[in-house]
């Protein structure tokens, strides 16, 4: 997926943020009122807390392409129109965008939205696309609501106006202003409908209810590796320093600038992978590898210390690190962390069953340690479970966790529903 990089400032602390593929379709004006070649319009909604720049997207319908332009504010609305002073008549609404040259209504009839050569959204009517009924005369068609399920049931027809509506995102502060504060207090979840986000998975456990997260899962925001630093200062930053991050095992807070991309100090932070990427995704060219929700900072050499050992009880105790252990093919981590860490893993074996465009193998969690250094598997399972068990979510990690949506666009099942590990895996590990 083509991502483009704009400034933002989170606390004050000026970072380059990953533009997101947060934007959808949110209404289309294909059939006007009084001119359909000067009056119609298309409608976009950026769903993050951060702003995105539209210069990688388009505009498509089956008679041609639109490149889009300029700069959508984080949960705000943005107007691609036909006419600008035509719209500006109809509605007294300012577009941000004119010319637009595809069809819509006359033949078109689907809109679909690209970021690069990735389609990220689709609109159709009239049946133009089997499943696509609505016909809308004279008036705007318009999202209902947040998540995005692709479906004609996200769509009904109103008489609208461009450039407003009910979607919202709760950033924290003043919408347009890239995240508020930044401070994540953990609460966005409130922001979304989460028993919609979790479609149907009412009532399913075991491997139903595995296979139904995966499917929500799927399809989320691919940063490249080098995105990653920058991601990580966000995502782990520290509540009491915003200049620096939190270090997953050694536990202390550093520097956001120190890196070891920036300095050769073994006590600078490194991108640790919590699922080891030579077990199952050595290439960056495999969604797993710069999958933020299992990605975290730490020093350069606890986190060669950790190297690709799978995860268990047991070893000497690390002087660098206090409260962490290895022996020769295992890791425990401080027990502040042990819940965190298995929720990241749990979550990387639900997400990536293998088959889809993540060129990810199915990733799996057996009751062994160790497990091999290139197998496509992390364990120990029924400690995971124990340590999930014993060290449940808190408020650091739900921060954590609204930030890596608000970059990355999925969620963590076992963050938002942490009954789901017993669900899922309590039947080969009872209490």
């Amino acid at each position: 997926m083509n991502m483009r990089w704009s400034s933002l400032v989170f606390a004050g602390v000026a970072l380059l943020q990953p533009v997101q593929a947060s934007v959808v379709l949110s209404e289309v004006l294909y059939d006007a009122p009084n001119n359909d070649s000067t009056e119609e319009f298309v409608e976009l909604y950026n769903n993050s807390c951060v702003a995105v720049d539209l210069s990688s997207y388009r505009l498509a319908d089956n008679g041609g392409s639109f490149n889009l332009s300029g700069t959508i504010a984080a949960n705000g609305y943005f107007v691609v129109a036909k006419n600008a002073a035509a719209v500006q008549a109809l509605y007294g609404k300012p577009v941000q965008l004119s010319g637009l040259s595809i069809s819509l209504g006359n033949s078109g009839d689907y809109v679909r939205l690209y970021q690069g050569n990735s389609e990220i959204d689709l609109v159709a009517f009239e049946n133009a696309i089997s499943g696509w009924p609505i016909n809308a005369v004279d008036k705007p068609i318009a999202r209902r609501s947040l998540p995005d399920t692709n479906s004609v049931n996200d769509w009904q027809v109103v008489a609208a106006t461009p450039g407003s509506g009910p979607l919202t995102q709760n950033c924290g502060g003043d919408p347009g202003n890239g995240g508020g504060d930044g401070s994540g207090d953990g609460n966005q979840s409130g922001s979304i409908n989460l028993p919609a986000y979790y479609v149907n998975t009412s009532g399913k456990t075991g491997a139903a209810l595995k296979s139904q997260l995966n499917s929500i899962l799927r399809g989320h925001v691919r940063l490249s590796y080098a995105q990653v630093w920058d991601a990580l200062k966000y995502t782990d930053e520290d509540p009491a320093n915003t200049n620096n991050v939190l270090l997953l095992y050694a536990g202390r807070s550093q520097a956001k600038s120190f890196t070891a991309g920036s300095s050769n100090s073994p006590d600078a932070w490194n991108r640790e992978h919590v699922w080891a990427k030579s077990h199952g995704f050595p290439s960056e060219n495999q969604y797993a590898y710069t999958d933020i929700h299992h990605l975290r900072p730490e020093d350069v050499s606890v986190n060669s210390t950790r190297g690709n050992k799978d995860f268990d009880n047991g070893g000497t105790p690390l002087s660098e690190a206090p409260g962490n252990k290895t022996d020769s093919d295992s890791f425990e981590p401080r027990n502040a962390v042990k819940g965190d860490v298995a929720r990241m893993l749990f979550y990387m074996d639900v997400r990536y069953e293998g088959g889809d465009d993540s060129s990810t193998p199915d990733l799996s969690i057996p009751n062994v340690a160790p497990t091999g250094s290139s197998a496509p598997q992390m364990g120990k399972l029924c400690t995971l479970v124990a340590w999930h068990r014993a060290d449940p979510v808190d408020a650091q990690e739900r921060r954590r966790h609204e930030r890596i949506f608000e970059l990355q666009k999925n969620r963590n099942p076992f963050i938002d529903n942490p009954q789901w590990v017993d669900a899922i895996y309590g039947g080969s590990c009872p209490r």
